[in-house]
């Protein structure tokens, strides 16, 4: 570790930069991103390794890798020197950020600027940023000022809050808007012709059942039970068992109900307390 820098300063670093991570991931689940987990790396030094700076990224699921282009393996990347960069390939790679796309844009660019970044990359890879790296500050120097700028990314009700049941909230709260969202379309809801094994829908039901149980307060674990609960009631039906067993659907309607209701209460009171 470099000699300027103490523990409690590396851990302090690695704090604040795994927040700002949580920014980012905040804002692309807010764009339907697929975010399947974060992480950040703060200076240290052991026997056979050491590292002088912090770093961070972002790993999303093999499935949306795989829409990006042919590597299913593939993430955003922060370097405390050098800012955002897409990686693919990152773990067979012996050099991980050999074939990286540098975003260009300052060591800490706004969460909405990387995910306009990650949009450029998904739609134009080749025109997304560049392969040649920047750099905007000296490894291991610098920790003060670094600090002070990452500080504004550790929101004051999470002060103390560990960055990753943080980004575990934001996650499943994400989720559970999707799927509140799907269960409320604002257009026509047609009932569809699905061919299904039934070793398929056994599976599904399990799936549901997952999300049932793993799922925090946040998530959607009580729209998946109902979920299940309608699907399994519709088994031996047609089509009109659609219209009768609809737990989860009336649920999604009742849950946005309230939320417009809550946000009239705050237009109508923007000084009340939050529920």
């Amino acid at each position: 570790m470099a000699a300027e820098i103490d523990a409690r300063t590396a851990r302090a670093l690695e704090f604040r930069a795994a927040h700002y991570v949580t920014a980012v991931a905040e804002q692309l689940m807010a764009q339907g991103v697929p975010v399947a987990s974060v992480y950040s790396c703060g200076p240290y030094a052991e026997p056979e390794h050491f590292f002088d700076d912090v770093e961070g990224g972002i790993d999303f699921t093999r499935r949306f890798g795989q829409r990006i282009g042919a590597d299913s393996d593939c993430g955003l990347h922060w370097a405390g020197t050098s800012g955002w960069c897409f990686l693919r390939n990152a773990g067979r790679a012996t050099d991980f950020l050999a074939h990286a796309r540098w975003m260009g844009d300052g060591v800490l660019p706004e969460p909405h600027r990387v995910a306009a970044f990650l949009d450029t990359m998904r739609l134009t890879p080749t025109a997304a940023g560049s392969a040649e790296r920047p750099y905007y500050r000296a490894e291991g120097s610098e920790f003060p000022a670094l600090l002070d700028r990452l500080a504004a990314y550790v929101p004051g009700a999470a002060a103390q809050q560990a960055p990753k049941s943080r980004f575990a909230e934001l996650r499943a709260r994400a989720y559970q808007e999707r799927v509140r969202a799907a269960l409320t379309p604002p257009g026509p809801d047609p009932v569809l012709d699905l061919p299904l094994r039934a070793s398929e829908f056994q599976a599904v039901l399990h799936l549901l059942e997952f999300a049932e149980v793993a799922s925090s307060p946040y998530g959607p674990g009580v729209l998946a039970a109902d979920l299940a609960e309608d699907l399994q009631a519709r088994r031996a039906g047609g089509h009109g068992t659609a219209l009768h067993n609809r737990r989860a659907l009336s649920h999604a309607a009742d849950l946005q109900q309230r939320m417009a209701e809550e946000r009239g209460r705050r237009r109508d009171d923007p000084g009340g307390p939050m529920q």
